[in-house]
């Protein structure tokens, strides 16, 4: 259960983080782009946004593991 709530708490964590980072990147868009990596893309990098997007996916991902983990553990 324990186990559980941490990674509920990391998901809910990187999901906070990641919807920060899409409002700051939609606020401040960049003024030229090309086609490859989108105008997203291009502001994250731009902006510094980077290394905060990659840790709220982290986030993300290691909590969702960690609550399937646990969903599907069996119990003596």
């Amino acid at each position: 259960m324990k186990r559980a709530l941490i990674g509920g708490f990391l998901a809910l964590l990187g999901t906070i983080w990641g919807l920060a980072v899409l409002v700051f990147v939609e606020r401040n868009p960049a003024s030229e782009w090309f086609t490859p990596p989108g105008r997203f893309l291009k502001t994250v990098a731009e902006t510094g946004m980077t290394l905060p997007l990659i840790l709220a996916v982290l986030f993300l991902v290691i909590g969702l593991a960690v609550m399937g983990v646990e969903y599907f553990k069996k119990d003596k």
